[in-house]
């Protein structure tokens, strides 16, 4: 698949004029590209511009409210934000801040979030809670794409979820898919007309498949079986049973659906200063990691701390960047369709 390089200010300039143009105010907009741009600066661009499509189709459909009534209810060290149907990452920035808020009051803040919609990279929320020097969880459910360990059925969403803390000089970020594979990355297998690692993928009949288009019409499976599966139920158990939003066996697909998503959050921020001084922990976390790091290497690695293949990226990141040229298609498409220009 052809690739181009494209300026970083235009791509986020054009992104942000594509959904002002549908409605979204200035600020939200600025909001919801900076997590897609993110994603595509970090090597995640199965998160990053390739998703504004189904979020202007969505929001062009009334699926997502481009300007929402966001609420929040808090009772001390916790809180419920009803997204009102908005966009994922202007819901759960401000689902984010309000857990930080509680963190640095309280010494926790857990937020549930319901009437929500995709948010983008897990990572992106998780590593604001480690800058504002907390640690921090952000999970989502998402819509069925996975079958339970053994089954044929899907009744469960990639689930993902992300840890971040800070140590003095790096910060550890996992963010992962409970299932084998986030579904935006077999896309872009397909889209690059690669085929799939073995054991990420069953087809429709429950056959092994490495061939992409397959595998999204088929079951994705869980990573590394069963604890994938116990990992996907527990995510779901937070950000959809405790908030009120759909399971995933409830959800709808942010790509086909003509419904409101009711996606669910959940954000955990726990401040270090509430246990112990955050020079401390910070310093130590960083030996912790420099042991590692320092550790005997197998021939053909490299020891990485979780998160930090992803801030290399973004510290190396120039003013362009290569992004698929159907991509570039789409967005130049829905600029000259939807765009507010400044």
């Amino acid at each position: 698949m052809e690739r181009v390089e494209v300026s970083l200010e235009k791509l986020q300039r054009w992104a942000e004029e594509i959904l002002r143009g549908l409605g979204v105010p200035k600020r939200d907009a600025a909001q919801t590209v900076a997590v897609m741009m993110d994603a595509e600066i970090s090597g995640v661009e199965s998160h990053g511009l390739m998703r504004l499509k189904a979020y202007a189709d969505r929001i062009a459909q009334g699926m997502i409210k481009p300007n929402p009534d966001i609420k929040v209810k808090a009772l001390g060290a916790i809180a419920r934000v009803d997204g009102g149907n908005g966009l994922g990452q202007v819901v759960m920035a401000k689902a984010t801040d309000t857990a930080i808020g509680l963190a640095k009051k309280y010494g926790i803040g857990a937020v549930t979030v319901c009437r929500s919609n995709h948010f983008g990279t897990a990572a992106f929320y998780a590593n604001a809670i480690a800058r504002a020097e907390c640690i921090g969880l952000a999970a989502s459910m998402a819509g069925p794409t996975m079958a339970p360990f053994g089954g044929m059925d899907l009744l469960l969403g990639t689930n993902p979820f992300a840890v971040a803390f800070p140590g003095s000089k790096q910060t550890f970020c996992g963010d992962m898919a409970t299932s084998a594979t986030a579904k935006g990355k077999i896309r872009i297998f397909e889209k690059r007309g690669l085929s799939l690692p073995s054991g990420w993928a069953l087809d429709k009949d429950g056959n092994d498949t490495t061939d992409p288009t397959e595998a999204i019409k088929g079951i994705l499976l869980p990573m590394g079986g069963h604890k994938g599966y116990a990992l996907a139920m527990a995510v779901d158990a937070l950000s959809a049973l405790l908030s009120g939003a759909c399971l995933s066996c409830e959800s709808t697909s942010l790509f086909s659906s003509t419904q409101p998503a009711n996606t669910g959050h959940f954000v955990l921020a726990i401040n270090i200063a509430h246990f112990l001084p955050e020079a401390e922990f910070e310093a130590r976390a960083q030996e912790w990691f420099d042991r590692l790091k320092a550790s005997r290497v197998r021939p053909g690695f490299r020891i990485m701390i979780p998160g930090e293949p992803e801030a290399e990226k973004r510290a190396t990141a120039g003013a362009t960047i290569s992004i698929l040229a159907e991509t570039l298609d789409t967005i130049e498409a829905y600029h000259q369709k939807y765009a507010i220009r400044k």
